[in-house]
């Protein structure tokens, strides 16, 4: 009996090409998510650059005329500032109420910038760590559980804990079309992070 279960596991693995240690799952599953995050960037790029060519409201950064002064206290404390597709600026701003509040600083543009981006990839790796534990574990399809995934991401970023945090809107407040935008932003996150993770987990790619 112990001889066909080990020869039937070994089949599924054959089969399935997930059969990963949880080590494993995390490390591939956080570079699938520097992935998705990077297509999330792209797309937010896309959109940016449509929206100031039809010339849409919302384009100030966070920190006024004067980026390298960085954002003062109280403005960084005031929040909602940050509107779709504008949303890597929700990086910027939370690293300079992070500032704010613990060191009593403005953050200087570059630095701003530069720290935003960082908080970017690291909070998208650690989604995608969860996710490489979740899919290692049931062995989902990984389009269909990548694009559900990307909306828990929304669910609980965009929809909860940014505007939680004054760091934007939310969607309710938005309008329709731009809590679409913001759903589909993360929905192409999630995507290419279920593909990605797929592809570092076929068995021909496994040493």
């Amino acid at each position: 009996m112990g001889a066909v279960a080990l020869e039937s596991a070994g089949r599924a693995t054959a089969a399935g090409g997930l059969a990963e240690s949880p080590l494993g799952a995390v490390a591939k599953g956080a570079l699938a998510g520097f992935a998705g995050t990077l297509a999330l960037s792209v797309a937010l790029k896309g959109a940016q650059w449509l929206a100031r060519r039809g010339g849409a409201a919302g384009t100030r950064q966070p920190g006024g005329a004067d980026e390298g002064a960085g954002i003062g206290a109280g403005e960084a404390l005031a929040g909602g500032q940050v509107r779709p597709p504008f949303l890597d600026q929700s990086t910027e701003l939370f690293a300079q109420k992070v500032a704010t509040g613990l060191f009593g600083v403005s953050l200087a543009g570059d630095t701003r910038r530069a720290t935003g981006v960082a908080l970017h990839f690291v909070y998208g790796g650690c989604w995608g760590a969860v996710y490489g534990l979740i899919q290692a574990s049931l062995h989902l399809p990984p389009a269909p559980h990548g694009l559900l995934y990307g909306l828990v991401v929304w669910l609980v970023g965009p929809v909860t804990l940014v505007p939680a945090m004054g760091i934007m809107p939310p969607p309710q407040r938005q309008g329709a079309r731009e809590a679409l935008l913001v759903a589909g932003f993360h929905v192409a996150y999630g995507f290419a992070l279920g593909l990605t993770f797929d592809a570092f987990t076929r068995p021909g790619r496994r040493r």
